[in-house]
C-alpha cells in the first residue's frame, strides 16, 4: 500500500510540475508574481534545503519563497509562496505530502500537490536553528538559537509542547553567567511515537545537561573541556550527541554511557553546518575553511571531505534519504550533489539564486540593467528577463555601479576604508577603494584602478610609532553620478582626525584631476545624491543637516536644516530634492531656495532607499520591511503599495523610457515593476 500510495503522489506532482511548465511557456521569472510586478530575474539567497522523501525534488528556501527542483536535472518544479514571510529553513514531511519553511516569527505549512497554504503560524521571533517534522507528519519541531524548542501540530497549527532551557533574569543571570551556567546551545531528541525523549541543554563552563523530555529530570551531565557549548545535535536513534565548542573540538557523546568523548575534529566551524544522515551512519560537519568533512559514526574516523571554492563555501547541507548522496547549495546559487562514501561531485546546477545584493544601475541606451552582489556583477536584459552569459565575478563586495553614456561599459566599486599611513614626525589619513570597469558586450574587466584621497600631512599623534599604516572597515554610502563620471563617498570612520570626520571624497572619473574634500558635517553621513547632470551633490547627515555642493568647486551652496536624515535622490530635472529623515517621513524642498515643499508621507513604513521617475512625477520609497510605496509627487498622494521583497529595499531605479522600476534587497531578490501612469 505505502509503495502504491507513494507513486500515486509522484504520479500526480508530474503532471501537476508539467502542467505549470505548459502554460504560456513561461519560466521562473513569471511564475506566481505578486501584484504589480513584470519579472523576477533574481530569486534570491539560499537559506535552506531540504530532499523529498523519495529523493526525487530538492526543496530550496529562498528569498521569494520554497523552489522545488527536480533533483536529477535541476529544471524548476513549484514555487511557494506568500511574498511576505522570509523562508529561512525548509523541511518534507517524511510522507511527502507537506512542506513547511520559516525563519524568524512565522512558520508556513503548505500542500506539495496543490501548492496550497494550509497553515500560518505566529511565534514568538526567535532565528530557527532547526526545523523538521517527525515521523508521524503530524508534528512539527523547531529549535531556535536562544536554546528554546517548540513542538506545533501541523494540522491545527496550535503548539503542542514547549521545552525552555531555565534562566534567571536580573541579578539571577549574572550569577549564572559568571558561573558558567548561562546556556548557549539545545537539541532534543524524540522517539518515533514521541512518548519519550531527551532535551539536551549546554553552558558556558561546557557542562551538557541531559533531561527527560516529558518529566524534566535531569538525567546525567556530560562535562569536557570548559569551553562554550555552541551546538548539539542528537543521531537519529537517540544513543549519541555531537557536540560543538567555541574554542574546543568537536566531539561525540555516547549517552549511554557518558564515557569520555571521541573527539572527531578539532577545526569545526562556530555554529556551522552540523547534522546526521537519516540512517545514523554519517555525521557531517563543517571546517573553519568552509568545507565539509563526513565522518563514518561507526569508525570515528573521517570518510571524505568535501571541498568547494573558498570565496563561496558550502553555507546549506542535507543527507537524501537514503543517504548515498548529500546536497550542498552555496551562497551564488549553486547547488552540488555527492557521494557520501566517497566524495565524489555526481551533479551541479545553477538555479538563478544569488548571493545579497549591493547596487543597481540601467544602462542608457538599452535595456541592460546591471546587479552588484558580494563577489558578482550580473547583467540582465531587463525586456526579455534573461540573465546574459557574460557574467562577471570579483572578490569585492560591490557598493556602486554605473554604466558609461554609451552603455559600452560598465564600473563598479566596493567599499571605501579608513587608512592612517605614518611616516616620521607625520601622518596622512584618507579613504581608499578600487574602481573596476567591465567591458558590458564580453563581461571582461578592463581595468582595476586605485581611488585613494589623503587629507594632507598632520603632526604625528602621541602614541603612533614612526611607520605604520593601518585601515578600518567599510564606512558605509558611495554614489556614482548617472553617467559614472563622477564618485563620491563619506569618510565615517571615528579614527578620523577630528578636523577630517565626517567630511566627503568627490573624484572626476575619466581624469581623475579632481579631487574635492567637502568639510562642514559635524556628524554621521548617512546619504549622497547627484543631480542628473552631476553638477550638484547632496549630502545628508545625522548632524540634522542637507548640504548641497558644487562639484566643480566643492562650495557649500546651501545649509538646510531637517531631521537626522537617511535617504536622498533628486527629481530627474534637479528642482527638487527628496529627503527621508529619522521620523521616516518624506519630504520635498526646493533645490534653488532650500525651502521645504510638502511632506508626503506621514506613516511610519521605515524608508530606507527613494527614487524619482524619468518624467519626476512618481517618487518611489524602499523601505526596510521589504515594500516599495509609490507616491504621485504632485498631489502627496499613494498610487500603489509593492510587495515582493521580504527584508530591506537597499536600491531602486526607473528605466530609461519610464516604463519599468527595478528594486533590489539585501534579501538578494531582483524584481521588475510596472510603472503606474
Amino acid at each position: 500500500m505505502k509503495m502504491k500510495h507513494a507513486l500515486a503522489i509522484t504520479i500526480l506532482f508530474l503532471i501537476h510540475a508539467l502542467f505549470l511548465h505548459s502554460v504560456s511557456a513561461q519560466d521562473y521569472t513569471q511564475w506566481k508574481l505578486p501584484e504589480g510586478a513584470k519579472a523576477r530575474l533574481s530569486k534570491g539567497a539560499i537559506s535552506g534545503i531540504s530532499f523529498s522523501p523519495d529523493g526525487s525534488q530538492i526543496a530550496v528556501g529562498s528569498a521569494t519563497g520554497i523552489w522545488l527542483y527536480d533533483a536529477r536535472t535541476g529544471a524548476e518544479l513549484a514555487l511557494f509562496t506568500d511574498y511576505m514571510s522570509e523562508t529561512g529553513l525548509v523541511a518534507f514531511s517524511p510522507d511527502g505530502k507537506t512542506l513547511v519553511n520559516g525563519m524568524y516569527d512565522t512558520i508556513l505549512i503548505w500542500d506539495v500537490l496543490t501548492g496550497k497554504l494550509l497553515k500560518s503560524i505566529k511565534r514568538q521571533r526567535a532565528r530557527i536553528e532547526s526545523l523538521r517534522i517527525l515521523e508521524d507528519s503530524k508534528t512539527l519541531l523547531c529549535e531556535n538559537y536562544d536554546g528554546s524548542v517548540r513542538l506545533w501540530d501541523v494540522t491545527t497549527g496550535l503548539e503542542k509542547k514547549k521545552f525552555n532551557p531555565k534562566a534567571s533574569d536580573g541579578f539571577g543571570g549574572v550569577l549564572q553567567s559568571a558561573f558558567g551556567y548561562e546556556v548557549t546551545a539545545a537539541g532534543l531528541y524524540l522517539n518515533k511515537i514521541n512518548d519519550k525523549g531527551i532535551y539536551a541543554v549546554g553552558y558556558k563552563n561546557g557542562k551538557i545537561r541531559l533531561k527527560d523530555a516529558t518529566t524534566g529530570k535531569l538525567q546525567k551531565t556530560l562535562q569536557g573541556p570548559k569551553d562554550r557549548v555552541s551546538q548539539l545535535v542528537f543521531s537519529p536513534d537517540g544513543t549519541l550527541l555531537a557536540a560543538d565548542a567555541i574554542d574546543g573540538p568537536l566531539r561525540l557523546w555516547d549517552i549511554t554511557t557518558g564515557r569520555t568523548p571521541k573527539i572527531l575534529t578539532q577545526d569545526a566551524k562556530l555554529w556551522g553546518i552540523l547534522t546526521f544522515s537519516k540512517n545514523g551512519k554519517t555525521l557531517a560537519c563543517q571546517s573553519q575553511s568552509g568545507k565539509i568533512e563526513l565522518w563514518d559514526v561507526a569508525t570515528k574516523t573521517l570518510r571524505t571531505t568535501l571541498g568547494e571554492d573558498s570565496r563561496t563555501p558550502i553555507h546549506t547541507l542535507v543527507f537524501s534519504p537514503d543517504a548515498k548522496t548529500v546536497v550542498t547549495a552555496n551562497p551564488s546559487g549553486k547547488i552540488r550533489i555527492w557521494d557520501t562514501n566517497t566524495g565524489a561531485e555526481l551533479s551541479v546546477f545553477s538555479t538563478g539564486h544569488t548571493r545579497k545584493f549591493g547596487a543597481l544601475a540601467f544602462s542608457p541606451d538599452s535595456p541592460l540593467l546591471a546587479s552588484g552582489h558580494i563577489n558578482a556583477i550580473i547583467l540582465w536584459d531587463a525586456r526579455t528577463f534573461t540573465q546574459l552569459s557574460n557574467r562577471v565575478d570579483t572578490n569585492a563586495w560591490i557598493n556602486a555601479l554605473a554604466f558609461s553614456a554609451d552603455g559600452r561599459t560598465v564600473s563598479s566599486v566596493k567599499s571605501f576604508r579608513f587608512k592612517r599611513r605614518t611616516r616620521g614626525p607625520f601622518i596622512k589619513e584618507g579613504v581608499s577603494s578600487t574602481l573596476s570597469l567591465w567591458d558590458t558586450r564580453t563581461g571582461d574587466k578592463l581595468s582595476d584602478v586605485p581611488v585613494e584621497s589623503y587629507l594632507g600631512e598632520l603632526p604625528k599623534l602621541p602614541g603612533v610609532q614612526n611607520s605604520s599604516s593601518a585601515s578600518t572597515g567599510a564606512m558605509g554610502v558611495v554614489v556614482f553620478s548617472q553617467n559614472g563620471s563622477m564618485l563620491a563617498t563619506a569618510l565615517n570612520s571615528d579614527r578620523a582626525t577630528e578636523d577630517y570626520r565626517f567630511t566627503v571624497h568627490l573624484w572626476n572619473i575619466p581624469h581623475r584631476t579632481v579631487n574635492l574634500t567637502l568639510k562642514g558635517h559635524t556628524d554621521t553621513v548617512n546619504a549622497l545624491a547627484f543631480t542628473t547632470n552631476g553638477g550638484t551633490l547632496a549630502s545628508g547627515s545625522d548632524d540634522k543637516t542637507i548640504r548641497l555642493w558644487d562639484t566643480s568647486t566643492g562650495t557649500a551652496i546651501l545649509n538646510m536644516p531637517s531631521g537626522k536624515i537617511h535617504a536622498l535622490a533628486f527629481s530627474m530635472d534637479g528642482k527638487i530634492l527628496a529627503s527621508i529623515n529619522s521620523a521616516f517621513s518624506i519630504q520635498l524642498w526646493d533645490v534653488a531656495t532650500g525651502s521645504e515643499l510638502t511632506s508626503i508621507e506621514g506613516q511610519n513604513n521605515y524608508g530606507n532607499v527613494l527614487a524619482f521617475s524619468t518624467d519626476s512625477k512618481i517618487l518611489a520609497c524602499g523601505s526596510r520591511d521589504g515594500t516599495i510605496r509609490l507616491w504621485d509627487v504632485a498631489t502627496g498622494n499613494k498610487l500603489s503599495t509593492l510587495k515582493g521583497h521580504v527584508d530591506w529595499v537597499h536600491a531602486l531605479m526607473f528605466s530609461p523610457d519610464g516604463n519599468t522600476l527595478a528594486s533590489g534587497s539585501s534579501d538578494g531578490a531582483i524584481f521588475l515593476w510596472n510603472v503606474p501612469y
